[in-house]
C-alpha cells in the first residue's frame, strides 16, 4: 500500500512541509483545502458538500490538511491547526509576506486585513487600534507586528492595484 500522506520528496507529511518547499500545484491545493477547512469552521457544514463546492475532494482536503477528526461517524474540523501557510500583513509601511504555522495566527491576521478594509472604507480606527501592540510569531520565530498606522495604511494601499478580491494568502 502506498503512503499518500509523505510527498516522494520529502520525508515530512505535506501537512507539516513549509509553504516555501511545495510545488506550485501542492500551494495551489493547500489553499484549496484550507479554504474548505475554514469554511466548514465558521459554517459547521459536512467536508463532503464544501470540498465539492470548491472543486476539491474530501479525501484530498483530509490528506493535505490533518485537521479533522472523526466524531460520531463525521468528520469535524480541530480547533486549530498547524498546517504552514504563507499569508501577507502590513508592517513598517509595507506588505510583507510571511509564513505561519498555526492557525490562530491565520484568523488574527484576517482580523486584522477586515480591520484595515473597514479603515479604509469608513475611516473608523477603532478596530485598527486593537492591533497596535499584537505580534505574529513565524515559522522561524521572527515577531511581526501589524502596521496600525492610518498615514502608513493609506500609502501601502495606493501603493498597490486595486484588485477586485485580495487574496491574504501569498502564492509566491
Amino acid at each position: 500500500m502506498v503512503d499518500r500522506t509523505k510527498s516522494s520528496s520529502n520525508q515530512l507529511p505535506i501537512y507539516r512541509q513549509s509553504w516555501k518547499n511545495l510545488k506550485p500545484e501542492q500551494k495551489e491545493i493547500r489553499v484549496r483545502s484550507l479554504e474548505v477547512l475554514s469554511e466548514i469552521r465558521s459554517t459547521k457544514k459536512s467536508l463532503t458538500k464544501i470540498a465539492r463546492q470548491k472543486g476539491i475532494s474530501p479525501k484530498t482536503v483530509l490528506h493535505n490538511t490533518h485537521a479533522f477528526k472523526k466524531v460520531n461517524r463525521r468528520w469535524v474540523p480541530k480547533k486549530f491547526d498547524k498546517i504552514p501557510r504563507s499569508m501577507i500583513i502590513n508592517e513598517n509601511g509595507k506588505k510583507v509576506s510571511i509564513e505561519i504555522n498555526d492557525s490562530r495566527h491565520a484568523s488574527t491576521i484576517g482580523k486584522y486585513h477586515n480591520a484595515v478594509k473597514e479603515f479604509l472604507n469608513t475611516g473608523n480606527k477603532k478596530n485598527l487600534s486593537r492591533f497596535s501592540k499584537k505580534k505574529i510569531k513565524d515559522s522561524n520565530g521572527k515577531t511581526h507586528s501589524f502596521e496600525t498606522k492610518p498615514k502608513k495604511i493609506i500609502s501601502i494601499e495606493e501603493k498597490v492595484e486595486e484588485p477586485e478580491f485580495m487574496d491574504v494568502y501569498a502564492l509566491e
